[in-house]
């Protein structure tokens, strides 16, 4: 049987019949998948906006806090 060539060409065609029948769909693009918003998702959509709206709301109000405690920490003769 190693001296029959027979085999060598028979895996050779073989190789050859599977290269041929997967090198197609391989170089066919297909688009990601795209997932169902979970949960978490969604509720990340809703609470981010908000979050960041009291953020702004309340910005005002921590630096007229801070200058308050400021204005007490240096006392009434280092005030500029």
């Amino acid at each position: 049987m190693a001296s029959d060539p027979e085999h060598i060409v028979d895996a050779i065609d073989g190789v050859i019949d599977d290269w041929e029948a997967t090198s197609a769909d391989s170089m066919r693009w297909a688009p990601p998948e795209t997932k169902e918003p979970d949960l978490f998702d969604e509720l990340a959509e809703i609470v981010a906006p908000l979050a960041s709206a009291v953020g702004s709301v309340l910005r005002p109000v921590s630096e007229a806090i801070e200058r308050a405690l400021d204005s007490i920490i240096e006392g009434p003769d280092d005030r500029r």
